[in-house]
């Protein structure tokens, strides 16, 4: 081993610490990245002669990685030195000076874009403006999005004519001048779909443009978004045809691969509120040539079975217009109702905004039991139900809402044996609170007029209690009770919650919450309330929820388990 006069370690076990001062952050960040001798940092130094190379190029280094924000005159001082441990210090101390002003900026827009609203826009938004710093980033950035728009929009054969940045260094004065071209812009020649199951005069009617318009770029992606939200097709293709461009015009492919005809599904699961419960069903994607859809299912539990089927036609408008006929069988058997329902109707589903609409007709044949006292009743019920929900993630949300209210009603002098009016009001709510904390709300409401509510099915009645409504009560437990003691149901729901959660872990969380409400027929009745705990996992499929609740005036406590997204 051998070791130097002054005692120093040998040279192959030193490292080197770089040190950039007196500029800002973004500045000497930038520094870094241009400076060469960055790669030798933390390093064992086993070249000197490499080392002095690179530390002999940095200040001209320095100076290049300034230019880019506007610094075309700094003063750097370098040094590289040997520390008394053999390692080595090479540090610059820079002062970047005075930056470049924009004296003048000239920006033209030639060609049909000369006046697009888009290119105008961009312009006005620029940072480049007359006495502003220079920076080159936003120079190269503006030319990107003059480009990108330019492709979105159709302009083709658009290219800069002149583009360039000229600095006055004695006066730090610089001016841009900038050229570019449009040219024209393109227009629609044709649209061409693939062949499918479908037939063309349906898909004609997806696209928000048509032939002889101007291309746009977001209305192709628009396209085959809508395209395969129809669940008609696994892959859609919307491509401009460029080898086919002639005098300004540009057919559109649209390239489509069917999904299998027919889905069939089942499932199984458990909820306190239903027991243990399977579901089975198929759903026909498209019937025919004119898009019809045809679903069936099968729902078993141990409260509750449900048989239903619907036939759905696209409307003028296939996005957010169907209509169709529906029919459903349901027997329900609990602690507190005895019913089976059989029900056939027409459905129009329409999307209007944010908003989901549903109006329907339904005539529906029902048998149900209170005390032992069976009857039946026959209603031709409309009704119309809005919905909306807004969630930055349906499944995991963090802040969103959702908003329903519904109307049905009867009447006697049509078909019905009961008058009667229904209106519903439902909320729900999540807010975040922090890093890690959610604030969850919601309520119901519900009111019911009838010309006789002892002739209103059990269906249609109001009841409270049960995993989503008032936790720590049985399912439909809380209500109006005869004179026997059963539960009959109420013309008024009145239900709220509150709930704080936690996520302790990722994909974790602890709640705790309070649940209040009933369903009465006299507003002097007593409101129930519980508290409870509870712990959720968000699954692949939505949230998993186990809960402990107790009521506040009642003996007792209640498990629930539930599946399903918080919204």
């Amino acid at each position: 081993m051998c070791w130097s006069s002054a005692g120093r370690p040998p040279v192959f076990s030193a490292e080197l610490t770089l040190q950039v001062e007196g500029i800002p952050d973004e500045l000497a960040n930038n520094v870094r990245a241009f400076l060469s001798i960055t790669s030798l940092e933390s390093q064992s130094i086993t070249n000197e002669s490499r080392l002095r190379y690179l530390h002999r190029r940095a200040e001209d280094e320095v100076r290049q990685s300034l230019e880019p924000f506007g610094y075309y005159n700094p003063t750097v001082t370098a040094e590289l030195q040997q520390l008394p441990n053999g390692n080595w210090l090479a540090s610059y101390l820079v002062d970047a000076g005075v930056r470049a002003q924009l004296e003048r900026v000239d920006i033209l827009i030639t060609g049909e874009g000369a006046t697009d609203s888009a290119f105008i826009a961009l312009l006005d938004n620029t940072p480049m403006q007359t006495g502003a710093p220079l920076r080159h980033p936003d120079y190269e950035s503006l030319k990107s999005r003059l480009q990108s728009t330019a492709a979105e929009r159709g302009y083709y054969r658009a290219k800069f004519e002149r583009s360039r940045i000229v600095v006055d260094r004695m006066t730090n004065t610089a001016v841009i001048e900038m050229t570019y071209a449009t040219g024209q812009r393109i227009r629609i020649s044709e649209i061409r779909f693939a062949k499918s199951p479908i037939s063309e005069e349906l898909l004609r009617r997806y696209p928000r443009f048509s032939e002889g318009d101007y291309l746009d770029v977001g209305k192709l992606i628009d396209l085959q978004g809508a395209l395969i939200d129809s669940n008609y097709f696994a892959e859609v293709e919307v491509l401009p045809l460029l080898n086919e461009l002639e005098d300004g015009e540009i057919p559109i492919q649209v390239s489509l691969t069917p999904r299998p005809r027919s889905l069939y599904q089942a499932g199984v699961g458990f909820g306190t509120d239903t027991g243990a419960r399977i579901q089975l069903g198929v759903e026909r994607r498209y019937v025919n040539s004119r898009g019809h859809k045809m679903d069936a299912r099968m729902r078993l539990s141990q409260i509750r079975n449900d048989l239903t089927g619907s036939y759905m036609i696209p409307g003028k408008d296939p996005r957010f217009d169907q209509y169709g006929i529906r029919s459903r069988y349901s027997d329900e058997n609990s602690d507190t109702i005895e019913s089976r329902t059989y029900a056939v109707g027409a459905i129009w589903q329409k999307q209007i905004g944010d908003w989901e609409r549903v109006l329907s007709l339904d005539l529906e044949q029902e048998q149900y039991t209170f005390d032992q006292e069976t009857r039946d009743q026959l209603l031709l019920i409309p009704r119309a139900q809005f919905n909306k929900t807004v969630a930055d993630d349906r499944f995991n949300t963090r802040k969103g809402y959702s908003l329903g209210f519904g109307i049905a009603g009867a009447s006697e002098s049509l078909l019905s044996d009961v008058s009667l009016l229904q209106l519903t009001l439902s909320g729900k709510r999540v807010d975040p609170m922090g890093e890690n904390w959610r604030l969850l709300s919601r309520f119901d409401l519900g009111a019911l007029v009838s010309s006789d509510f002892d002739r209103v099915p059990a269906s249609l009645r109001f009841y409270a209690g049960g995993d989503n409504s008032v936790r720590g009560y049985d399912y439909q437990e809380l209500g109006p009770v005869s004179a026997q003691g059963s539960v009959i149901g109420g013309q008024y729901l009145m239900v709220g919650s509150l709930e704080a959660d936690y996520m302790f872990r990722p994909d974790w969380r602890l709640a705790a919450f309070t649940d209040v409400g009933n369903a009465f027929d006299d507003f002097s009745d007593p409101i129930k309330t519980s508290v409870g705990v509870g712990v959720r996992w968000q699954s692949p499929v939505g949230p998993v929820r186990l809960d402990l609740a107790k009521p506040i005036s009642d003996s007792g406590f209640r498990i629930h388990f539930t599946l399903g997204p918080d919204l």
